[in-house]
């Protein structure tokens, strides 16, 4: 069964939508991780330097900053594969969504070449019909 060119072409345009709403999605999730990693290298940089900075208390705070570092070490190197996995996520999604503007384009083309050779087809059959007519 073939469906109405016009029918198809709505319903894609439908997927379109839908692929490109799922693409700001994962662009933001992307966005967020990133965000995430900022914060924990933040994090990593204030020890850092409260560990440089503060001599008199030095000695009763470094095995707890040095697990504290270990701990959002750990964390970056988690959020850090997620970020890459969701970096081809982004990628996945774009990768639809240009399919799917491919097919958008090519279904109102051949529509518009199904309209424009109907028309055609209705002007040749109604010059044919014509009593005047002549096809010397």
């Amino acid at each position: 069964m073939k469906q109405d060119p016009a029918v198809r072409e709505r319903k894609i345009k439908r997927i379109l939508t839908l692929q490109r709403q799922l693409h700001r999605l994962s662009q933001w999730r992307l966005a967020e991780l990133q965000r995430q990693e900022d914060i924990i290298q933040d994090k990593q940089r204030d020890l850092i330097g409260a560990l440089n900075d503060d001599d008199r208390l030095q000695g009763l705070f470094v095995a707890a900053m040095a697990k504290r570092l270990s701990s959002l070490a750990d964390d970056e190197t988690r959020v850090a594969g997620l970020k890459k996995a969701q970096k081809e996520d982004v990628w996945a999604h774009a990768r639809r969504v240009r399919q799917s503007e491919r097919l958008a384009d090519l279904l109102a083309v051949t529509r518009r070449r199904d309209a424009e050779k109907k028309a055609r087809e209705d002007l040749t059959e109604r010059v044919g019909t014509r009593p005047d007519a002549s096809f010397r």
